[in-house]
């Protein structure tokens, strides 16, 4: 979605390229979680890996065969942290995820829902039907998870050459054919055409107005 503004700020040179320190993903334990769903709504899938010194040693994926990339996104860091409390309960790990909608919601704004009764909106707030947060239940399985295994997400670019996040952008796009090809052509066929909910945004590339709304300033 494309925003106008009434004025336009004057060019500030041309804008300098992001650099990636690589090294810092080569000692310690990192997790790299990311979720795919194309078309969004549509089948997706999610995955995870982990890597100890530079080292993959663990990796899982799968899928839904009716989805969005949001909810693989979601999902994605949501079993990378059941992993982790099972897994690597004594150790300190970081948790990289290319969404900003996951990062923003699981390091800030959950917090403010949760204190509103899980909801954007305040109880005195006038627009407090306006509050509705979407997809609820994984907000408050990823609310329960981060409580057992506290910590705070980490953002990285997404196809940026990072190989833990190609690596779970692999597993992700691997696991929707996978889903899809799990249940017969009828099943699917009544979950696509029974459908009747509001799509959600494509993508995850959101503007600074988006994560405005999102977190309910």
């Amino acid at each position: 979605m494309s925003y106008k503004y009434p004025f336009k700020r004057k060019a500030s040179g041309a804008k300098k390229p992001l650099v990636i320190d690589h090294a810092i993903y080569e000692t310690g334990l990192h997790v790299f979680a990311d979720g795919a769903c194309e078309p969004n709504p549509g089948p997706g899938g999610w995955g995870f890996a982990v890597y100890e010194d530079g080292r993959e040693i663990h990796s899982e994926s799968g899928g839904s065969p009716e989805t969005t990339n949001n909810i693989m996104e979601m999902t994605g860091a949501l079993r990378a942290l059941r992993w982790l409390a099972k897994n690597r309960a004594d150790r300190k790990v970081k948790l990289h995820c290319d969404s900003m909608y996951v990062v923003n919601g699981c390091n800030s704004w959950r917090h403010k829902w949760k204190k509103n009764g899980w909801s954007r909106k305040g109880a005195n707030s006038p627009k407090k039907e306006d509050g509705e947060v979407k997809n609820l239940d994984l907000w408050k399985e990823l609310d329960a998870a981060l409580a057992t295994y506290p910590l705070e997400l980490t953002w990285c670019k997404g196809h940026a050459g990072i190989k833990g996040n190609e690596r779970a952008d692999e597993l992700s796009v691997q696991a929707m054919p996978k889903a899809l090809s799990s249940v017969t052509r009828n099943v699917t066929s009544v979950t696509s055409n029974a459908s009747g909910a509001e799509p959600e945004e494509s993508g995850d590339y959101l503007t600074r107005q988006y994560l405005q709304t999102m977190s309910g300033a």
